[in-house]
């Protein structure tokens, strides 16, 4: 064992007789400031090895505000170091978050501050993509399905399945008189609203084939000769649910329009839009910004905005109590 790493367990050994005796915030402060005394050495590493470690060591007794001072410290020293996102920097946040969410007051302070490390490291505005997946699975574990989404929606290839799951979970959490559809529509809009048709594709086949299994009486197959064929799987038609036949179906004619603003597919879009219109119900003007968007991305359809595109999503990724699709004004993504 190296010196430096000897003095490092040395300092947790005595982190771990305070714990033991009780004594919580003296073990914490000690450690603290043998981790500030490391910094201003230029001794990061050791600083950041000494503030992971106890950090562990304080969840076993959960200290989870000492907890989250020691995370925030460590991802501190990330930022002013300018650390670049590797799997092993990932990995120190992701053990102390997973422990952490427990602690509903404390764990966002923590992954927030994560994520901004991220997005500085690697000057994107949107940050890691398996940071983000990360957040959102710990967030649909807890059932903050609202928090969830706005990490899966700017996840890896693996969140639009996830998604797609979690929406259909938050349906059938919620009152029966909403439209399942509109859980769908969340996930599929929002993709396709900031270019990810794939995504979209990846989300709607999840969350349909989890209806198909869970509504058989309302929910069909489409077999046969005739049965039109989809690249994302198989196509249902919903008898009850108007706004689940509508995502499909726009997703549909995306897929027939294949990246050509002249196909034919721009007047079926239309016609589908105009058709689902009285549907939208409270939802119309956010669903109607969004349709703006894919018209304009998939069919070439040019339509003049009050809002950004970046101003659309961003507010998107906030949502209400209640299933509905519009922004709320509050905890968006920034």
């Amino acid at each position: 064992m190296s010196a430096s790493n000897s003095r490092i367990e040395r300092f947790i050994n005595n982190l771990r007789q305070n714990l033991t005796d009780g004594n919580y915030y003296e073990g914490h402060q000690e450690l603290r400031a043998i981790a500030i005394r490391l910094v201003k050495q230029k001794k990061h590493s050791r600083a950041i090895q000494l503030l992971y470690l106890g950090a562990l060591e304080l969840c076993q007794y959960n200290q989870w505000g000492s907890v989250a001072d020691l995370a925030s410290f460590m991802i501190n020293i990330y930022v002013e170091e300018k650390l670049p996102v590797t799997d092993d920097n990932k990995e120190r946040v992701y053990d102390i978050i997973e422990k952490l969410s427990q602690a509903t007051e404390y764990y966002p302070r923590v992954y927030e501050s994560a994520i901004q490390w991220t997005i500085k490291a690697q000057g994107d505005g949107i940050g890691d993509s398996q940071m983000h997946h990360f957040i959102g699975c710990i967030q649909r574990n807890k059932a903050r399905y609202q928090e969830a989404e706005q990490h899966f929606l700017v996840g890896t290839s693996e969140s639009p399945h996830a998604l797609g799951l979690m929406l259909f979970d938050w349906a059938a959490r919620t009152s029966p008189q909403y439209d399942y559809g509109l859980f769908a529509a969340r996930g599929v809009l929002k993709y396709l609203a900031i270019g990810w048709y794939e995504a979209a594709c990846l989300c709607w086949k999840a969350f349909a084939a989890k209806l198909f299994q869970a509504l058989p009486d309302e929910v069909e197959q489409c077999v046969g000769e005739k049965t039109v064929q989809s690249k994302f799987g198989p196509v249902y038609y919903c008898k009850t649910h108007v706004l689940f036949n509508f995502t499909q179906l726009l997703l549909l004619t995306i897929e027939r329009s294949d990246g050509k603003p002249e196909s034919g597919a721009k007047r079926i879009f239309n016609q589908i839009r105009n058709n689902y219109a009285p549907s939208f119900g409270e939802n119309d003007q956010v669903i109607n910004d969004l349709l703006d968007t894919v018209g304009e991305q998939y069919f070439g359809i040019v339509v003049q905005r009050q809002q950004s595109l970046f101003d659309i999503v961003n507010s998107l990724f906030a949502s209400p109590s209640q299933p509905q699709i519009q922004n709320t004004g509050t905890e968006a993504l920034d």
